[in-house]
C-alpha cells in the first residue's frame, strides 16, 4: 500500500503540487489585513516565482492567490531587508508582467499588467 502511494505520489504533476501548495495558504492561513503596513525582515531568493509567492505567503501570513499559468517560467527577483509587505512583493513580481492587487478580502491576488499602449 505505501508503494502504491508513493507511485501516486511521484505521478503528481508540477501544477498539482502547485495548486496544492496555494490551496494550504488559502485554507491554513490568516489573510493579510490592510492595516498590516508596518516593515518586517525578508529574505527570500531569486527563484521560480511560484515558490517566491509561497516563501512571501509563509513570511507575512498573507492568502496570496495566482494561477500557474501565470507564474509558470517566470523567476522572482531577490528580497532582502526591512520592507513592508507590499514593497516586498512588488519587487518580487518586478520584471514578471505580473502585479497584484489585494482583494476586499485581503486575500493578495496575482494578475497580468495591462499592456502598455504603443
Amino acid at each position: 500500500m505505501l508503494a502504491k502511494m508513493a507511485r501516486r505520489v511521484q505521478g503528481l504533476s508540477t501544477l498539482g503540487v502547485t495548486l496544492a501548495c496555494f490551496a494550504f495558504f488559502v485554507l491554513a492561513l490568516p489573510r493579510l489585513d490592510h492595516a498590516e503596513e508596518a516593515p518586517k525582515r525578508f529574505d527570500i531568493k531569486a527563484q521560480r516565482l511560484s515558490e517566491a509567492l509561497m516563501a512571501f505567503g509563509a513570511q507575512t501570513g498573507a492568502i496570496v492567490m495566482a494561477s500557474s499559468d501565470l507564474t509558470a517560467g517566470k523567476i522572482s527577483k531577490p528580497v532582502s531587508g526591512q520592507l513592508t509587505p507590499q514593497e516586498a512583493l512588488t519587487r518580487i513580481l518586478e520584471g514578471t508582467g505580473l502585479k497584484f492587487e489585494i482583494s476586499s478580502n485581503g486575500t493578495i491576488l496575482i494578475v497580468r499588467t495591462a499592456p502598455q499602449a504603443r
